[in-house]
């Protein structure tokens, strides 16, 4: 890797022109300077264009139809050139020195190709009275360093262990060699458009590679009442999550079958999640047996004993 690597931050919005700016600012203001901003509208319908107009050639904006945001994240990094590519929904921020550490973690160790980070979770109001640099923390930087440990998972993606260190989206950084593996990603839009989302991205990237994961906290993650997933009400999100688990774990098996048995888990916690759901407006019969059809007998024996045990779970705990 370069000294100096370019970094594409990649911003996906949909509806988001009340946020955009704080989002890009984030992303312009980093005290590394090596970066290109990367903006992708999924087919937004407020003032996205005003706030991306202001910025001129600061930015590099990309506008599409609605698709989804595996469409939008396709869009941003097929537009991108950098080394490393950190990703960045556009209702959070990033704070002033997340890329220059995401550099230097990367270069403690050219094998890697993913970098994980946290961020802190604040409500517009509380952003809005905050200096980000305040949050810096020097002596909690050394602390991490100090600390950070390669982490290879592969073997336990392959049998079938969910990674409890892999947060969303806006904390995800990858290589772009590891990247060229993965997209394009499946441009699934479902009803949610999150259908192929962060979960796809980071467990394929954690299966097939090895990384860091630090829990410091390098952005700031927007807590709202219009995100599209964390305010819903207990039934639309086993709906989104039923939609999510299942496709994801679907194109899992097509396209990485080296983790078969993870996508049977996943499959099975969405399919547990359909029937809970209770949701009459989504028919998924045609994904369950498309599914079902690529797996052996004592396979589709395993599936449905693990969506019996999903199912029975989820009568007695909100979500799995």
């Amino acid at each position: 890797m370069n000294e100096k690597p370019l970094v594409s931050i990649i911003i996906n919005n949909y509806n988001y022109g009340v946020h955009l700016q704080e989002a890009i600012d984030g992303a312009l203001n980093q005290t590394y300077k090596n970066v290109e901003v990367i903006v992708v509208d999924d087919g937004s319908v407020d003032n996205f264009r005003e706030v991306i107009a202001s910025y001129g050639n600061q930015i590099i904006a990309v506008l599409k139809e609605n698709g989804g945001q595996a469409s939008a994240l396709n869009a941003g990094f097929k537009a991108s050139k950098g080394d490393i590519i950190c990703l960045l929904d556009a209702d959070d921020i990033f704070l002033p020195n997340k890329v220059s550490e995401i550099v230097e973690w990367f270069q403690l160790n050219t094998s890697i190709d993913w970098v994980f980070n946290e961020s802190l979770p604040m409500t517009s109001e509380d952003i809005s009275k905050v200096d980000l640099t305040s949050i810096l923390n020097p002596e909690l930087d050394i602390s991490h360093k100090n600390n950070l440990q390669i982490i290879d998972f592969r073997t336990n993606i392959i049998n079938a262990e969910l990674p409890n260190f892999a947060p969303s989206t806006s904390n995800l950084c990858f290589s772009r060699k590891i990247l060229e593996k993965i997209f394009p990603l499946p441009e699934i839009k479902g009803f949610s458009g999150l259908a192929i989302c962060d979960l796809y991205l980071k467990y394929v990237a954690v299966g097939i590679s090895t990384g860091y994961s630090s829990k410091k906290n390098l952005g700031i993650f927007r807590i709202h009442e219009n995100n599209r997933y964390t305010t819903q009400e207990i039934n639309n999100k086993r709906s989104i999550d039923a939609e999510i688990l299942m496709v994801s774990g679907y194109w899992m098996l097509v396209k990485f079958p080296s983790l078969s048995k993870l996508s049977q888990k996943i499959f099975s916690k969405g399919l547990a999640n359909y029937l809970r759901s209770n949701n009459q407006k989504i028919n998924y019969s045609d994904c369950i047996k498309k599914y079902i059809f690529k797996l052996s007998i004592i396979d589709q024996l395993k599936m449905l004993s693990m969506t019996i045990y999903y199912f029975i779970k989820l009568g007695f705990v909100h979500l799995v």
